[in-house]
């Protein structure tokens, strides 16, 4: 079955515009829709700001920020929004085909009454992979009776959609390296395979989502723009045990 990859856009890397430019660089070096892909990202240091400035100094709970008003939740909605749109922008100017997907459009990402997050009604994003475009997603979810948008973690995101698209697709999550390497060195170079305890903030900027996807099912790949970009296929370490 096809291979179908669910980039990991993390604060750190997302906080960082020179990081996403050369992101968005290497993904129009390579043929449109290769490889197949799907970028997820949450809200990042632009919420931070945006609610800062507004006199809001919310923590963040399991990567979400634990707003408490109807005003705070408008305010993360508006600024998530606007960083799906940054992204879309960064990777048009690349001429990669990129569309925008909010989480809450036509009813893709969903609570449930116990908390859950489910993926529904994925056909229009299957279309375009199909199509060899490139869907940039945002961790934004509607409530179980469609009253309030509000943001949810990033890995339970990914992993949500990841199960969405099984019947049609080979599921592979991607977190990209702080060090700029494929994935994570041992003696003899990039290691084919890392154990799952191994996986730190020295690779990661944030190990307890790669270890919530993993957990989940999801086979998890740490690499680079570079790694993931290569002409022979995404390569760098696989995460096991």
């Amino acid at each position: 079955m096809r291979p179908l990859y669910f980039v990991y856009l993390d604060r750190y890397h997302l906080g960082d515009p020179t990081f996403i430019k050369n992101l968005a660089h290497e993904a129009g070096q390579r043929p449109s829709g290769e490889p197949s892909s799907i970028m997820v990202h949450g809200s990042g240091e632009k919420v931070e700001r945006t609610l800062e400035a507004q006199g809001y100094f919310p923590e963040r709970v399991e990567g979400v920020l634990e707003v408490q008003t109807a005003e705070q939740r408008r305010l993360v909605e508006r600024a998530v929004r606007e960083v799906n749109r940054d992204l879309v922008g960064t990777f048009t100017d690349e001429v990669v085909s990129t569309v925008g997907v909010q989480g809450v459009d036509r009813g893709l990402l969903r609570l449930d009454e116990s908390g859950g997050l489910h993926a529904r009604k994925t056909g229009w994003v299957e279309a375009l992979v199909k199509q060899r475009v490139l869907p940039v997603v945002s961790a934004l979810a509607r409530t179980p009776d469609e009253t309030e948008v509000r943001e949810v973690a990033s890995a339970e995101a990914l992993t949500a959609l990841a199960a969405a698209f099984e019947a049609s697709f080979d599921p592979k999550a991607v977190f990209l390296a702080t060090t700029g390497r494929p994935g994570i060195p041992g003696a003899e170079g990039i290691q084919p395979e890392v154990a799952l305890d191994a996986v730190t903030e020295e690779h990661v900027p944030e190990p307890d989502a790669v270890r919530q996807v993993h957990d989940a099912g999801v086979p998890v790949l740490l690499t680079s723009i570079h790694g993931f970009y290569q002409e022979e296929g995404p390569d760098g370490s696989w995460v096991a045990g």
